[in-house]
C-alpha cells in the first residue's frame, strides 16, 4: 500500500499536536477535497475521539466517519475512515501517521491502507499520491509557521 515521506521543520511533539487535532486537518487538506470536519464524540484529541467529515474526492461527493486508531505522543498517529460516496459499496481507509526526529526536524510517513484491492490501489495511485503530498506540503507549512519564532502554537 502507498507509503509517502515529507521533512518538516519543527520538533516531532508540534507535528503530532497539529496530526491529532483531527478537527483542523481541514486547513491543511487538499483544497479541492473541500473538506468540513466535525468532532462527534470524545473530549479534544485522543484516542476516544471520533469525527464525521464531507468533501470532495476525485470529483464526487464524499463523507467519512473517522476514529483515532493509534496515538502514541510524538511518534505514532493513526485514524480510521469509514467512507460513504453515493452509489458506491461503502470503504475504509487508515492513515497511519509516523513521526522521527530527523536531525532538527521530523520525518513524517504516512502510511495508506484500505478495503480497496490493491488492483484498485494501484489504478489510484496517482491521485492518493497527489492528494497525500498535496496535504503533507500543507501540513509542514502549517506546522513550520507555528514553529518559527513568533508562531502561535
Amino acid at each position: 500500500m502507498p507509503e509517502f515521506t515529507i521533512q518538516i521543520d519543527a520538533p516531532p511533539e508540534l507535528v503530532f499536536d497539529e496530526l491529532s487535532h483531527v478537527e483542523r486537518h481541514p486547513s491543511w487538506a487538499n483544497p479541492k477535497a473541500q473538506m468540513t470536519m466535525e468532532q462527534t464524540s470524545g473530549d479534544g484529541p485522543g484516542p476516544t475521539a471520533t469525527y464525521r467529515s464531507s468533501g470532495v474526492f476525485t470529483g464526487k461527493a464524499v463523507s467519512a466517519d473517522i476514529s483515532v486508531t493509534k496515538f502514541d505522543r510524538p511518534r505514532e498517529f493513526s485514524i480510521r475512515s469509514d467512507q460513504h460516496q453515493e452509489g458506491k459499496k461503502d470503504s475504509w481507509y487508515e492513515n497511519d501517521y509516523t513521526l522521527r526526529p530527523n536531525g532538527s526536524g521530523t520525518a513524517v510517513s504516512k502510511h495508506v491502507t484500505g478495503s480497496l484491492s490493491p488492483v484498485v490501489f494501484a489504478l489510484a495511485h496517482l491521485a492518493i499520491r497527489k492528494d497525500a503530498m498535496t496535504s503533507l506540503r500543507n501540513l509542514k507549512k502549517a506546522v513550520e509557521a507555528k514553529a518559527a519564532p513568533g508562531g502561535t502554537v
